[in-house]
């Protein structure tokens, strides 16, 4: 038998609009105690379940939230699918559903139609921004129209714009200064893309390592590796022909860095022996490499839970303490890195 509303204020015997209050946790202060368990008894008794039609005419919400990718292929990989799982299991929890958009067309536009429509329509009643594809003048557009958007590892500055970041900054500047504690000068710094916000932000804090550790900073040590392990190994296999002498190699994530490891290694260079390698992420469940990857954690499945947290209360109306939710990452250290040879 399929339970309605109406009959789980019957066998309570409390209005409609008591049982409504206790299903969607709202106004529950005009709700005893009492009642509410009683209610709550009989939902679970029942295995009742809100007709998400009904709910979304009352309500005036489509009880989904969107979350921007730039690729679908992305889903898949290790950082964004800890992010969405975060996600997943707040909006599950909160009776939400989880709706993937992607940012990109085919035909590679800034935005896809279906992103837009599903936007413009209120098919969703927010948006979790994990794509760099989105510029900020689109972003800025959709809070100035007051549509509940959250930012994850980017922010615009100078807007309040609500984002859930990691200290990017703070963890290039963490490994870096290791690196240099422990004698290096000749530090690479493998970059994913540095049009990218978060990318900008780890320069900054390898630059600011360097400073401090009085090490000249040139911009021939900062490469590109976008993320791919092709295209890290390829970046660093021509910045080795160049014949540029180097000790250490910190990567901005743990794919390159197990990329940089391997064409080190087909280079008959020794890791630590003869250059040190530094990751990002820390990404343990990814293929095991000798030696382990010092790297950074991050814990990503945390930063996805307080993102969708955010955009609810964003999408109620609530007033959220900070705009800005700041998760540090830890420098976890393994084999992959020693003091250099002495020249």
């Amino acid at each position: 038998m399929t339970y309605t509303c109406k009959d789980i204020a019957r066998k309570t015997g409390v209005s409609i609009s008591t049982v409504s209050r206790v299903l969607n946790k709202k106004d529950l202060h005009k709700v005893g105690e009492r009642t509410r368990k009683k209610v709550e008894k009989i939902i679970k008794k029942t295995n009742y379940t809100p007709n998400i039609i009904a709910k979304s005419l009352v309500s005036k919400k489509s009880f989904s939230v969107a979350v921007a990718l730039e690729d679908f292929k992305d889903v898949v990989g290790p950082y964004f699918s800890q992010i969405i799982s975060g996600i997943a299991y707040v909006l599950q929890e909160n009776g939400y559903y989880l709706q993937l958009l992607g940012t990109v067309s085919a035909k590679n536009k800034p935005l896809s139609q279906h992103y837009l429509q599903a936007v413009k329509e209120r098919r969703v009643d927010g948006v979790i921004i994990l794509s760099e594809a989105i510029n900020e003048k689109e972003i800025l557009g959709l809070w100035k129209d007051k549509f509940p958007v959250l930012l994850v590892n980017r922010y615009i500055r100078d807007k309040e714009i609500p984002s859930v970041l990691m200290d990017n900054e703070k963890g290039l500047y963490d490994v870096t200064s290791e690196l240099a504690k422990l004698g290096h000068r000749k530090i690479v710094f493998m970059a994913g893309c540095l049009k990218y916000q978060l990318d900008q932000d780890r320069l900054k804090g390898y630059k600011k390592a360097l400073k401090e550790n009085n090490i000249e900073f040139d911009e021939k040590y900062v490469l590109e590796g976008y993320f791919k392990y092709e295209n890290a190994a390829n970046a660093l296999n021509v910045f080795i022909s160049q014949g540029k002498k180097f000790s250490a190699v910190a990567a901005s994530d743990d794919v390159m860095a197990f990329a940089c490891i391997t064409t080190l290694k087909k280079n008959n260079l020794s890791v630590p022996a003869d250059v040190s390698v530094t990751g990002f992420n820390d990404m343990l469940f990814l293929p095991a490499v000798n030696p382990t990857l010092t790297s950074l954690k991050v814990p990503l499945i945390d930063m996805g839970k307080e993102a969708a947290a955010k955009i609810l209360e964003i999408i109620d109306g609530k007033q959220i303490p900070d705009i800005v939710s700041l998760f540090k990452p830890q420098l976890v250290k393994r084999q992959s890195i020693s003091s250099p040879h002495a020249d």
